[in-house]
């Protein structure tokens, strides 16, 4: 049976990994929750430059000065209009803003100011000062499309700012009144040139005919008229551009603004401390809820297991990792009695007995991608809920390479038995058979180490044995070894009638989830559902159902327990 909805070549990705996949608030949530303290150290961090540089950084003052260029869009007798050879047919504002911020100006502002004595800049040639000037401290700007520019100019002295801002106007204006006589002078000798010829045209007879000779003679005379005029426009000493308001000595820095910069860093770290703990999560690739398990493999899940640490009263400490498989802890623990960690596989079993339509899979087990991700225990606890349930049950160690199900129930190695006795006819397994120490709960143990485990999984003497089992038992549970490093339990699951792939929360990777479903799928195992196991409800917002729900007042107290009870409740 092929996984419903499943499609090797098209499986999707969690959230962050596929092209169109979006995170809903309740995703971004609980990254954010899950990566807290990346994200917050990431917001700090820009919050400690936020104020290094507000308030370690030097002032920057600024200081500004408007002046008013010719309107020569209203009269085509403007004075620059004629002498300067840039008011053609361009735009003249844009003229303008070209000469303010030309090297001419800059160079004229330096040599005027002394920039080369100052203390910022003091190390530097003439041209990176010229260099400076024109790319960080001075800045030109048209005011509003109108004939006026205005020049600001930074520098960490105020003084020096309003200095520089006036300075950078006068030498504007000089500039410009420079090529106002450049373009009267040209013009000038231009005409008295052409006026020379014209003179020498007149005087020569031998160049004079009756009919040229009165047109050349009024030629002459409109040349010694605008001779005149040119020579007049050269002696003049305005180039029409004048200053509006001087810079002033600013008396506030314009840089660092500390408010300003303390929120725009609060704001920034913010948003790259989540944009990390997004990245964070895309890298991890690990599954940490629900939907992502439902959008990698397309099947549905039949339940969160919670790590059964959390569930222990806050009057009681967990399990010493030295308990890991102490059957007081994780079978017989009288503090799960009434705790979701119980109740969460009486889900499980409901959903396995629901899973076919008819009557439910017999032959059932619940495989992980890989190894330490709690199979075992989950498998164990599953065989308890249905014989709680009324249902005659047994528990098959099919993991031959490590072996963990006599660890859970506390089982010693006092005679060989296992699987591989009963397929290689060794022995039979009935004789192998022994009590769970749960009503209707019977173990079939192994502590055998075959060569060839696969091919004794796989063999035709395994489809018979789990035959006989059905018989035997109303329920078989398999604990088999990890999918992916073996092919033990792929080859076991095709004799199954239901498998239910486990994953451990934020630990198994999609990757691994995927290639799991790819090896189940190539031998068409009856694959029903999923497992999400060891959720920790604590460390984010999961939606996990048994994170709604309150079962401590349900639970017994240390205090109301008997002896008996408080044996299986850990120091």
């Amino acid at each position: 049976m092929t996984p419903p909805n499943f499609n090797p070549q098209e499986v999707d990705f969690p959230r962050g990994q596929g092209a169109d996949d979006e995170l809903d608030l309740r995703g971004a949530a609980r990254v954010a929750l899950s990566h807290a303290r990346l994200a917050a150290s990431v917001a700090l961090a820009f919050l400690v430059l936020g104020l290094a540089y507000a308030f370690l950084w030097p002032p920057t003052y600024e200081a500004v000065t408007t002046v008013k260029v010719p309107d020569v869009s209203q009269t085509a007798q403007g004075m620059l209009r004629q002498l300067v050879p840039m008011s053609g047919s361009g735009d003249p504002i844009e003229t303008y803003l070209q000469v303010c911020q030309s090297q001419t100006v800059a160079e004229a502002v330096a040599r005027s100011l002394g920039l080369a004595s100052k203390p910022e800049y003091k190390d530097k040639t003439g041209q990176e000062i010229t260099r400076k000037l024109l790319k960080s401290v001075v800045k030109v700007t048209n005011v509003k499309a109108s004939n006026v520019l205005s020049i600001k100019a930074r520098s960490r002295d105020p003084r020096l700012a309003a200095d520089l801002a006036n300075a950078w106007a006068q030498a504007f204006i000089q500039v410009n009144l420079d090529l106002s006589h450049k373009g009267a002078e040209s013009k000038r000798e231009f005409l008295e040139g052409q006026a020379r010829e014209m003179k020498q045209r007149l005087t020569n007879p031998d160049l004079r005919l009756n009919d040229e000779s009165k047109a050349d003679e009024l030629i002459y005379a409109q040349l010694l008229q605008e001779l005149q005029q040119a020579e007049i426009e050269e002696k003049v000493n305005d180039a029409g551009i004048v200053v509006l308001d001087l810079a002033q000595v600013p008396e506030k820095p314009a840089s660092p603004k500390k408010a300003l910069s303390l929120l725009l860093s609060l704001l920034l770290g913010l948003f790259a401390g989540l944009q990390s703990a997004f990245l964070w999560e895309r890298l991890r690739d690990r599954i940490e809820d629900e939907e992502t398990l439902k959008r990698v493999t397309g099947l549905p899940n039949y339940g969160q297991v919670p790590d059964f640490r959390e569930d222990y009263p806050g009057n009681l400490l967990p399990p010493a990792i030295g308990d890991r498989f102490s059957p007081k802890v994780l079978i017989f623990n009288p503090v799960f009695r009434h705790a979701f960690y119980r109740e969460c596989f009486k889900i499980l079993r409901t959903n396995l007995t629901l899973a076919h339509a008819g009557a439910p899979p017999r032959a059932v087990a619940v495989l992980s991608p890989g190894p330490e991700e709690g199979k075992t225990l989950v498998n164990a606890n599953l065989a308890i809920s249905l014989a709680e349930a009324g249902r005659k049950v047994l528990l098959v160690d099919a993991d031959l390479r490590k072996s963990s199900v006599r660890k859970i129930f506390g089982m010693s190695n006092g005679r060989e038995t296992g699987l591989p006795l009963a397929l290689t006819g060794q022995a039979p397994w009935r004789a192998m058979v022994q009590p769970s120490g749960t009503d209707n709960l019977d173990l079939l143990v192994n502590t055998v180490a075959p060569p060839n485990p696969a091919e004794l999984l796989g063999s035709e003497a395994m489809r018979k044995l789990i035959e006989e089992l059905k018989q035997a038992y109303d329920c078989v549970v398999f604990d088999g070894a990890p999918v992916l490093p073996v092919t033990d339990s792929v080859v076991l699951s095709t004799f199954l009638d239901g498998v239910v792939l486990m994953v451990r929360w934020d630990q198994t990777r999609t990757s691994e989830v995927r290639r799991a479903l790819e090896g189940l799928s190539a031998v068409k195992a009856p694959v029903l559902g999923t497992l999400l196991n060891y959720v920790k409800s604590k460390k984010g917002l999961y939606g996990y159902g048994y994170s709604r729900y309150s079962y401590g007042k349900y639970r017994y107290a240390p205090e109301k327990l008997d002896e008996k009870e408080k044996d299986g409740i850990p120091n």
